[in-house]
């Protein structure tokens, strides 16, 4: 029996080793390989359940062109899908129900100008468009012509693309291309359906970026709507002197009109927050319809990652920005005023989401971090990436997903090591058994052998 057993000692070694480095893939093992670099940026990034299977999953995208989801089971967060690679630069997402069949689709947007269409709980690619103008990264849902059925918009447009950026409109069920807004400037990224001036028809409003931010005409807010022939332009803002990628529709001061919420800039040059509400007249912009609220002091390249939600509770919305260089600010959506800003967490925090992800009654800060390869200067390097999960009261860090859990990885080398260290020695001891048997009964051969 103990034979036996010290024979297998080597596969039981094996088995040991097997069962913990293919234990259940947890944050602790969610590394920045799995994430890739620059996920969730330019917003590519939804927080919610995705497939209303009861638990809520992080959807990102990433330069080298996957989607992840992770889930939260159990309190762990656990690896749920990764697809394929669909090409470079995948910082379009999206996700809905966009042919209105009760199940929520991904829709994701590629650097090449390349839409997919997935089913959200299957995962299986419902559609696949041709290659649009390039940098399918604005990416938006709703019944924008008011037929009741919902569009597809997809807003492109590479830095160096204008004026050839286009916003692109199809039809929600079959996919055909109804129509195209063009001439745009490029990088359309940030895009918002809504009723924004309350006259009962639906707006599209979305941001342009211009050449590479570094002359006059940087960026620009749009107002657009169908007026049951062909979508035409409302408003135009002045330019905002850097890329309006960010780009939200809510009541964030709860007057019960809702704001162009924009956080903006570029580069090497400075990042603002800005709040537009529509006035009717006596404001900014082409036709001056829209009156210019609030302004922010610079608060860094880049300001894209942007929410708004009541994270603390207190019954105000808060508006909360990632930028380039590596902070996360809060902003009171009543006051203006700053409430939170975060200590330097890593480069190109360019994904924000607002999110009661665990469900315990607050509502967390969940936001992508990390630059990607392929750029040298300094405003978009490589960095490792990360997804921080933050409580939205106390604004403590309850996990960082990507970061590597030294002590999970020590504990395990431990366990090994005893294992290894115990099954040793009781090889030792079988063999110790071994040689005293042969000892005892080497006098009977030799009795035996004289006998003969």
């Amino acid at each position: 029996m103990v034979l036996k057993f010290t024979k297998s000692l080597p596969a039981i070694v094996l088995a040991l080793f097997l069962l913990i480095s293919t234990s259940k893939l947890v944050a602790a093992d969610i590394d920045a390989d799995y994430l890739g670099s620059g996920p969730g940026r330019f917003n590519s990034f939804v927080v919610s359940d995705i497939d209303e299977d009861g638990n809520v999953e992080i959807v990102i995208g990433n330069y080298e062109g996957h989607i992840n989801i992770i889930e939260l089971i159990g309190g762990e967060y656990v690896v749920e899908w990764r697809s394929e690679s669909l090409g470079t630069r995948l910082w379009g997402l999206e996700v809905a129900d966009v042919d209105s069949d009760g199940t929520n689709e991904i829709i994701a947007g590629n650097g090449e100008g390349e839409v997919f269409v997935f089913d959200a709980k299957t995962h299986e690619l419902e559609w696949k468009s041709h290659r649009l103008t390039r940098d399918a990264h604005g990416l938006a849902v709703g019944d924008v012509d008011m037929d009741g059925e919902n569009e597809l918009l997809v807003g492109t447009g590479y830095k160096t693309d204008t004026p050839w950026g286009t916003l692109y409109i199809f039809n929600g069920k079959n996919f055909t291309l109804e129509d195209r807004i063009e001439r745009l400037g490029s990088r359309i990224r940030g895009i918002a359906v809504h009723d924004i001036d309350q006259d009962g028809n639906i707006e599209i409003i979305f941001g342009t970026g211009h050449a590479l931010g570094e002359t006059p005409g940087e960026g620009y807010v749009h107002v657009y709507q169908f007026d049951g022939e062909e979508y035409v332009r409302e408003w135009k803002s002045p330019d905002l002197n850097g890329d309006p990628q960010g780009l939200l529709v809510e009541d964030v001061d709860g007057d019960n009109n809702p704001e162009i919420v924009v956080g903006n800039g570029y580069r090497y040059h400075p990042g603002y927050l800005n709040i537009f509400r529509y006035s009717g007249g006596m404001g900014v912009g082409t036709p001056e319809i829209y009156e210019k609220v609030f302004e922010s002091d610079d608060i860094g390249p880049k300001a894209y990652g942007l929410d708004a939600a009541d994270i603390d509770g207190d019954g105000i919305v808060e508006i909360v920005v990632g930028n380039q260089p590596g902070y996360i600010w809060v902003f009171d959506g009543s006051t203006r005023e700053v409430e939170w800003k975060s200590d330097l967490l890593g480069s190109d925090i360019l994904g924000i989401r607002l999110y009661d992800i665990d469900r315990d009654g607050t509502v967390e800060i969940i936001a992508a971090q990390g630059g990607y390869q392929g750029k040298s200067d300094f405003t978009s390097a490589y960095t490792t990436p990360h997804i921080f999960i933050i409580d939205g009261k106390t604004y403590a860090i309850e996990e960082r997903i990507g970061e590597p859990d030294y002590l999970a990885w020590s504990f395990q080398i431990a366990i090994i090591s005893l294992v290894i260290v115990l099954l040793v020695l009781l090889n030792i001891f079988v063999k110790k058994k071994k040689v005293q048997k042969a000892v005892v009964e080497k006098p009977k051969e030799v009795v035996s052998s004289s006998e003969s």
